[in-house]
């Protein structure tokens, strides 16, 4: 039990340790678009993210994607290839230190292939490592909508 008192006392001060940089970043996600169909497969997404952050931790990030590896949906007429293109503006929140949290809600405009386009509102949640004084990294997921989601990773440099 002492050791487990240990390591999260040590997660708290890694967490809290560094206060947040206020400026603009600039980033390339890239992760897995889920689709939660049956007879589809997974289209693998390459993007631009660029925003601001205040030292209170709050901000916001404009983001654009689109697949760079097509997913595949076995439909009644063959396979077709499936691509997602988004393009989101969100307001978001970091927490302070090495080891930090994210949270976004925003508005998304997706395009999918066969499919059609949609708006919407988009919200994620993920976990950052700062590696340098301008250099972070961070795991994300965002819900796209009701059956797609967005797993994926960022680096990020600020400016």
């Amino acid at each position: 039990m002492r050791t487990f008192a240990k390591g999260l006392a040590a997660l708290a001060l890694a967490c809290s340790s560094a206060a947040n940089a206020e400026g603009g970043y600039f980033g390339g996600p890239a992760g897995l678009m889920t689709i939660d169909r049956s007879n589809f497969d997974d289209p693998f997404n390459l993007g631009l993210r660029a925003g601001y952050t205040f030292a209170s931790g709050w901000g916001f990030e404009g983001e654009y994607t689109n697949s760079i590896i097509s997913g595949e949906a076995d439909v009644f007429s063959g396979d077709i290839d499936v691509d997602i293109q988004t393009l989101a503006f969100y307001g978001t929140y970091r927490s302070h230190g090495n080891i930090y949290f994210k949270g976004r809600a925003g508005v998304l405009h997706e395009d999918i292939d066969f499919y059609g386009d949609d708006t919407g509102i988009s919200l994620g949640a993920g976990v950052g490592f700062n590696f340098g004084p301008n250099t972070d990294v961070e795991l994300e997921y965002t819900r796209i909508e009701e059956d797609v989601n967005f797993w994926s990773g960022t680096m990020t440099l600020s400016f």
